[in-house]
């Protein structure tokens, strides 16, 4: 009777072993990626990241995590990036001044008005991954250098801030005046064509150097400006609109297509869906940062007529010079896009 009863047990131990080891997979089997992102917590892509990783996980059921690294923990979105292409990270954000340094077709993106602010929604459809030309485009650009293009975010135009000491009251006043740029060369020569003194700065650092006065002005948005709140230390804002801010998100491309087919389609869905989530948050995220300026008694310094035309004379040499260091096809979409 003994000997049955331990023989039972056995064979009891036994089907409860084989039934863990063919379980289905647990959460010790989930798939984790991190992303790292050089936004704080209340910027709008920031909001693009974290709604990215949220769409993943409810799409793959919980069987793939994003970890979305704020604040520039991993280094600046250069460094981001370049760990993406060498696999040491799984995701990068970079902005469309950086991503210039990897695939120089971007560079049309800082080309000043080279997007009207009118058509800004059908230029973001033109980025869908299933259907849009510039996404189409990019997406085999940056795959040859080992990326894989997953979502864009948008942050709407961007001006020009500038802190008491400047003293800019118009279009003449920024003569001379330090401005922070990225690694741009395009920011640079705008910055240039304007009579203004460039100084290339990481946005990490932007808050800082305007503080200490080495920049006295930003190339900014709304957004951006309330909710790093520059208004401590900026008080004016020349309303050139002249560019748009694109950040893209990538992921190894190794990485990438070692995934399955289904899993592959999940990422490419959940960035998607982010990508339009963003935008929306993006429109709310500008008129909010509208509404703290006035709160803030910041100066909203629109361009006369006369203004205008005189920065379209004066950038015009910049469109003949960086034009040709461009593929005549990516602007030629760029232009189509938007008809």
């Amino acid at each position: 009777m003994k000997k049955l009863h331990i023989l039972r047990t056995v064979l009891v131990l036994a089907v409860l072993f084989f039934s863990f080891l063919f379980l289905p997979a647990s959460s010790e089997a989930k798939t984790v990626f991190r992303l790292a992102n050089t936004g704080g917590p209340n910027d709008d892509y920031t909001f693009g990241c974290e709604q990215f990783a949220k769409n993943l996980a409810e799409i793959s059921n919980g069987e793939m995590e994003v970890r979305v690294m704020n604040n520039g923990v991993l280094g600046n979105d250069r460094v981001a990036t370049e760990m993406a292409q060498q696999g040491s990270l799984d995701f990068s954000l970079i902005g469309q001044s950086q991503l210039n340094l990897f695939v120089k077709p971007v560079l049309a993106f800082d080309l000043p008005y080279i997007v009207d602010a009118a058509k800004n929604r059908q230029f973001l459809e033109a980025f869908d991954p299933y259907t849009g030309p510039l996404y189409k485009y990019l997406d085999a650009e940056t795959q040859k250098v080992g990326l894989k293009l997953v979502m864009t975010l948008d942050t709407p135009f961007r001006s020009y801030a500038f802190t008491p000491r400047s003293g800019v009251e118009n279009l003449s006043g920024v003569r001379g005046v330090k401005v922070r740029v990225t690694m741009s060369p395009l920011e640079r020569a705008f910055a240039n064509a304007l009579a203004m003194n460039p100084t290339s700065v990481g946005w990490t650092e932007v808050y800082t150097a305007l503080q200490q006065g080495t920049v006295d002005g930003e190339i900014i948005n709304y957004g951006t400006f309330a909710a790093a709140n520059h208004a401590e230390i900026a008080d004016r804002f020349l309303l050139t609109r002249h560019n748009m801010a694109k950040i893209f998100v990538f992921m190894n491309k190794a990485r990438f297509d070692a995934l399955s087919p289904e899993q592959q389609k999940m990422i490419i869905d959940a960035g998607r869906k982010a990508q339009m989530e963003e935008w929306d948050f993006s429109q709310e995220y500008e008129r909010r940062g509208e509404e703290y300026c006035k709160q803030h008694n910041v100066k909203l310094i629109e361009l006369t007529d006369a203004e205008r035309a005189e920065i379209m004379k004066n950038i015009q040499p910049v469109y003949d010079e960086y034009a040709k260091e461009i593929d005549p096809a990516f602007l030629k979409l760029i232009q189509d896009v938007q008809k």
